[in-house]
C-alpha cells in the first residue's frame, strides 16, 4: 500500500490497514502494526533548516507540544544555521541515527528560573485509538547528547518516557497551551541514561485504561522526582536527549518501522578498551563492513572483517572522539575516545 504523504492521508491509510487486518487476520502483513506514524522520523516535507520544530521544519505527523524541540536529519548541507540540526554532527551532539538518517531531540531536564522546571515535548496522533483492556508493547531508543558544535548539555537524567493522552497539545506561533507535569508516564526509564555513544532501548507494556488517541515523548516528572547525573563539568545547561525508533504495538507483536529499522544489538561490553591509546578491539561477525568517522564526520578508516575480532590500531591517530559504524544484518554505531 502506498501511504499518502499528507497528514490526513496517512491517518486514513492507517485506519484502512487496521480494518484490513481485522477482516483478514491470517494476512502476514497484519502480524505487527506499529501504531506510531513516521516512528523513525524519516518522512519529511523538506530538510530541517533551523532549530525549534518550525513550520515545514519537522518530521511529518509530529508536532511540538511544549517549548521548542529539534528535528535532526542527514539531508542538511551542514552550513550556516542548518548545521545545528544535521546528522551526525549538530548543535547539541554527535550521533548517527539508529537507522536511516533522522531523529528528534529535546531538553528533558533544566530550569528557566527558580523552581520553574523546563521540559520540551514532541507528540503525534496514533494511527488508531488504543483499545480499552488491550495490552500494548511500548518502546523507543534514546541517547544523551554529547559533543555538539554549539551547545554543551551537561546533565543526564532518568524518566525519559512515553505518555498517552485523549487530547493534543500542539504549540503554534499564536497558541501555546500549557502542558503541566504529570508525575506519571505509561513508559519511562527508572534509571539515569548516561550513555553518550550508543542508543539505549527503553521498553515495557501496559493495559490501556482509555481509548487514547495521542502519544507524547519526554520527561513528565518534576525535578524532585527526577534523578540526575552531572556528566560534563561546567555550566548547567540541563539534560538533552535524542530519540528514535518509537513503537506501540499490541502485545505479542513485533515492531515494524517505516524506514525498516532492524533489531539493534547493543555493543556495550563488546568494544574495549574505551578510552583507547593503542589498539581498539571489537567483537564482530565475519564479513561485517566497518567504517570509522572522526568528530567532524570525515571517514578515517574502513574495511571488511575477516574474522570475529576486529582490531584497529589507533596509536598514530589524533586525540579525540570517533564513531565506529558496523554493518552486517543491521547497522550499529559505537563512540570511542582516543586518549593518551
Amino acid at each position: 500500500m502506498l501511504l499518502s504523504t499528507t497528514n490526513g492521508g496517512w491517518y486514513r491509510a492507517g485506519l484502512l490497514l487496521a480494518l484490513c487486518c481485522s477482516l483478514f487476520a491470517a494476512s502476514p502483513r497484519c502480524v505487527a502494526q506499529n501504531l506510531v506514524p513516521n516512528p523513525s522520523f524519516e518522512l519529511k516535507d523538506t530538510c530541517p533548516y533551523t532549530i525549534g520544530f518550525q513550520e515545514g521544519d519537522k518530521p511529518l505527523f509530529w508536532e511540538k507540544w511544549n517549548q521548542s524541540p529539534e528535528y535532526f536529519n542527514a539531508c542538511v548541507p551542514g552550513t550556516g544555521m542548518d548545521s545545528l540540526v544535521g546528522v551526525p554532527l549538530n548543535g547539541f551532539g554527535f550521533q548517527h541515527a539508529l537507522e536511516g538518517g533522522a531523529y528528534i531531540g529535546m531538553y528533558t531536564y533544566g530550569s528557566v528560573g527558580l523552581n520553574q522546571p523546563f521540559r520540551e515535548y514532541v507528540g503525534c496522533q496514533l494511527l488508531e485509538p488504543l483499545e480499552v483492556g488491550e495490552t500494548y508493547n511500548l518502546s523507543f531508543y534514546t541517547n544523551v547528547a554529547f559533543g555538539g558544535s554549539y551547545w554543551a548539555p551537561t546533565w543526564a537524567c532518568n524518566n525519559m518516557g512515553m505518555l498517552f493522552t485523549m487530547q493534543p497539545n500542539v504549540w503554534t506561533d499564536t497558541d501555546q497551551p500549557e502542558f503541566g507535569l504529570r508525575n506519571h508516564a505509561h513508559l519511562h526509564s527508572t534509571t539515569v541514561i548516561s550513555d553518550t555513544a550508543n542508543w539505549t532501548l527503553v521498553s515495557g507494556s501496559f493495559v490501556a485504561d482509555s481509548a487514547y488517541q495521542y502519544l507524547v515523548l519526554g520527561n513528565f516528572f518534576s525535578d524532585g522526582l527526577t534523578d540526575t547525573l552531572h556528566i560534563i563539568p561546567g555550566n548547567s545547561l540541563g539534560a538533552y536527549y535524542f530519540m528514535d525508533g518509537v513503537c506501540v504495538t499490541r502485545a505479542g507483536q513485533g515492531c515494524s518501522f517505516t524506514s525498516g529499522i532492524a533489531d539493534q544489538v547493543p555493543l556495550a561490553g563488546r568494544t574495549w578498551p574505551n578510552p583507547v591509546a593503542d589498539m581498539l578491539h571489537v567483537r564482530v561477525d565475519e564479513g561485517t563492513q566497518w567504517q570509522v568517522y572522526d568528530a567532524s564526520g570525515r571517514l578515517v578508516h574502513d574495511g571488511v572483517c575477516s574474522g570475529d575480532l576486529l582490531t584497529i590500531p589507533v596509536r598514530e591517530w589524533p586525540l579525540g572522539e570517533y564513531v565506529l559504524r558496523l554493518k552486517d544484518k543491521g547497522v550499529k554505531h559505537v563512540r570511542f575516545v582516543v586518549m593518551r
